[in-house]
């Protein structure tokens, strides 16, 4: 079983179990029982956890990166979400250079779906990474809705060469630097079993 699929296995069963917790706690009201003692000085009493503090809470932990709690330590990082890119800038490019611009939008949509990934898993890299996708891929995405295949090239050319510049500035794992990613266009599909000239 590769990694990815153990990693969704993984934060499946994560998730899985929280939601029968959180279940669990919203389950049918049964009689009441004994008041409790009175809690500590501004917790509210002895009244016991109510459904929205649990609410509050498991929202708290999905919704704000905190990288010591496991579930978002197994969550994939940046290089993972690259691979992703590098797969939707070739699909997008081979299937513009046959005409296929409807193939060309969804990577390019695949694309701004991968890179907000990156900002709730890894936000020491938002402001990078947000500088090169907000303005590289509107003027794709613009290209591309124009059936522009001159304007999409110089939007993918330029796209690429922001890359290899936030690389260069880059550091990750081992390296100081990330520039020995060099992104150029590509020459072979990464799929053959792709018509990328569509219907």
């Amino acid at each position: 079983m590769g990694k990815r699929k153990l990693v969704t296995l993984a934060t499946t069963g994560i998730i899985a179990g929280v939601l029968l917790l959180v279940a669990a706690c919203a389950g049918p009201a049964g009689p009441a029982g004994p008041v409790g003692p009175p809690g500590p000085a501004g917790t509210g009493g002895g009244a016991g956890v109510t459904q929205n503090t649990v609410n509050e809470t498991v929202k708290a932990y999905f919704t704000a990166y905190d990288g010591n709690l496991p579930l978002w330590k197994i969550q994939p990082g940046t290089a993972p979400r690259m691979v992703e890119l590098t797969l939707y800038f070739n699909n997008m490019w081979f299937g513009a250079q046959a005409g296929n611009w409807d193939l060309a939008r969804f990577e390019a949509y695949r694309s701004e779906e991968t890179v907000k990934g990156i900002y709730v898993t890894r936000p020491a890299r938002t402001a990078a990474v947000k500088a090169w996708a907000d303005p590289n891929l509107a003027a794709l995405i613009k290209a591309i809705e124009a059936k522009d295949k001159a304007a999409f090239e110089q939007a993918y050319d330029t796209a690429i060469a922001g890359c290899n510049g936030c690389h260069a500035g880059s550091s990750g794992g081992p390296l100081k630097s990330m520039a020995a990613f060099k992104i150029v266009r590509p020459t072979t599909p990464l799929f053959s079993n792709i018509d990328y000239k569509g219907p």
